[in-house]
């Protein structure tokens, strides 16, 4: 049997290391690279790189974890690292996009906080529109960039944090509570761990606490218990490789962490309300433009 595609990971789409013009930040239009893509970027992610998009033009259709948008420009897009997302536009479309390495950001309290964890999406009949100031914070980061590449990284991770700021203040309080240090190893030790069969106590001993002072912690900084964060970190990465991987499903219940078949198909259909099965054949027929799945039409169900 072949090998099953794995969902690509790039630094910038389409580079995979490092060049002259890409440090700290990159800027560029989405149709810089148009010979690259032709406006169909099939699903990705970065792995330490955080990107700002504002839409400027056009239509099309973006794929965010397990989300499809439609959108008009104007539309504004924040990524954060390691979220699988794609898009396919009409022609005449264009963005601005800011890269940013997320360790040069994680010092500030906003991109510190679980906000900056979490794709935001502007512009879309759900959401309100993006602002004229945070046009404007593009254009000059891009034209800034454009002129000086080499003594931008420090404007541009200016720019981005008030962009960011001003778009969180459209959706949640402007006030953004910075991560407790405790909430950050959390966080760090379910992406580490998630796969793995830990208990609530091995989580806390490695953390120096108690099984109820850790909860206490998730409760206070996420909103929710240790064992449901540990539940949807599980859930995303099946809804993941079902819908960007051609794997079998028994294979995707052993990646992560329940090599039982049977057992995962309860666990998927209790906390997705659908069958692995029926979740990505779903995901297929909703999907059908192949160049956004970035895998075969021919994909088994």
């Amino acid at each position: 049997m072949p090998q099953k595609p794995e969902i690509p990971s790039f630094l910038t789409y389409g580079i995979n290391t490092k060049t002259d013009d890409i440090g700290f930040v990159h800027v560029e239009n989405v149709m810089d690279r148009k010979s690259l893509h032709n406006g169909h970027v099939p699903a990705h992610r970065h792995e330490q790189i955080f990107q700002l998009c504002f839409w400027t033009d056009g239509s099309g259709t973006y794929v965010i974890e397990d989300r499809l948008i439609e959108f008009q420009a104007p539309m504004f897009v924040f990524i954060p690292a390691r979220v699988v997302h794609g898009f396919s536009v009409s022609s005449g479309s264009d963005a601005i996009v800011f890269s940013l390495a997320s360790s040069y950001t994680d010092t500030d309290p906003l991109f510190k906080s679980t906000a900056a964890r979490t794709p935001l999406v502007l512009g879309n009949p759900e959401q309100p529109k993006p602002t004229p100031l945070m046009l404007t914070l593009m254009q000059a980061g891009y034209e800034r960039y454009r002129i000086a590449p080499e003594t931008s990284q420090s404007v541009i991770r200016g720019l981005a944090i008030a962009i960011l700021g001003e778009a969180l203040s459209l959706t949640r309080s402007a006030r953004v509570p910075d991560e407790s240090a405790a909430a950050v190893r959390i966080r760090s030790l379910i992406e580490e761990h998630f796969r793995d069969a830990w208990s609530i106590t091995d989580y806390a001993r490695a953390l120096g606490q108690t099984p109820y002072q850790i909860n206490t912690t998730t409760q206070a900084a996420f909103g929710q218990s240790l064992k449901r964060l540990i539940i949807e970190r599980r859930l995303l990465e099946s809804k993941r490789l079902l819908a960007f991987t051609i794997r079998p499903i028994e294979a995707i219940a052993a990646e992560v962490g329940i090599p039982d078949p049977a057992y995962f198909s309860r666990f998927f259909h209790t906390f997705s309300g659908l069958s692995p099965r029926e979740w990505r054949r779903q995901w297929a027929e909703n999907t059908k433009d192949s160049l956004l799945t970035g895998i075969p039409d021919n994909t088994p169900a």
